[in-house]
């Protein structure tokens, strides 16, 4: 339990010391980019597992991103389909 515990607290330190301009990494096969934050909203594009984005914000369980090296695209996406470190297990 008590492993458990500090997994969770160094869980959430990461996740909240995040903040716009950091770097992520899709982490699922697929990831569908909204329109706004919401699974309601229009989805604008997918996106695949190892794309870079760069963050702008965040609302609720979505981040604002831009799409690296895609002409300017960006949009909302789940929060729990991103990591902080490329899939094939580098660190940038």
């Amino acid at each position: 339990m008590r492993i458990l515990t500090v997994l969770l607290v160094c869980l959430f330190a990461a996740s909240a010391s995040a903040a716009p301009g950091d770097f992520h990494y899709v982490d699922t096969l697929q990831a569908e980019v909204r329109e706004g934050p919401s699974a309601d909203a229009e989805v604008k594009f997918v996106i695949a597992i190892g794309r870079k984005l760069v963050e702008f914000q965040r609302k609720g369980d979505y981040m604002q991103v831009g799409i690296d090296k895609a002409g300017g695209r960006d949009g909302w996406i789940r929060i729990d389909q991103i990591g902080p470190t490329d899939p094939d297990g580098l660190t940038y």
